[in-house]
């Protein structure tokens, strides 16, 4: 039978990989959530001093519109942000594993061991590089979602993890 490391004694079940990298790959946002609220809130105070002033004149329909407009305004500007949380993927290289996780997901949807994989960036001077993982003919995009810059600064952050990593456990 074998033994689940969960059965161990706590004592027992050797070190901690040491982490080498931990980063969160999110798209860029031209808004914050805070601004968000900010522009919403100046949306709404506009629209009702609006109401107001089409009430005083007697355009009663107006502020009926004026309504569903902040509602399709704030449902666009949640489903961005919503978009935005959906795409993010954690990256994280420790002294035994190379893990891809992403937003939704459960588990890894990537996890190989240091030594077996490659980072590879095709055509870094190209205006979008294309950041892909490799290990035995497997690839995997990652920061599809991200600019050229942060693609290539994070290429060469994964490579330095790896080595080092790999250099953990083979000195050179």
């Amino acid at each position: 039978m074998p033994v689940e490391k969960a059965d161990l004694p706590p004592d027992t079940t050797g070190f901690a990989p040491v982490v080498y990298l931990d980063r969160a790959v999110e798209p860029n946002r031209s808004l914050s959530r805070r601004g968000m609220w900010v522009v919403l809130g100046v949306l709404a105070v506009f629209n009702l001093f609006t109401a107001g002033f089409m009430i005083l004149i007697g355009a009663y329909p107006a502020p009926i519109f004026l309504g569903a407009d902040m509602i399709a305004v704030s449902a666009a500007f949640f489903v961005m942000d919503r978009r935005r949380t959906a795409r993010a993927e954690r990256v994280m290289v420790t002294s035994d594993r190379v893990e891809v996780f992403r937003a939704g997901a459960e588990a890894a949807v990537w996890s190989t061991a240091p030594g077996f994989t490659r980072v590879v960036l095709d055509d870094p001077d190209a205006d979008l590089p294309r950041l892909r993982l490799a290990s035995a003919g497997r690839f995997l995009d990652l920061g599809t979602h991200v600019g050229p810059e942060t693609r290539t600064r994070l290429a060469g952050e994964l490579e330095a993890a790896i080595h080092r990593a790999r250099n953990e456990r083979h000195r050179v």
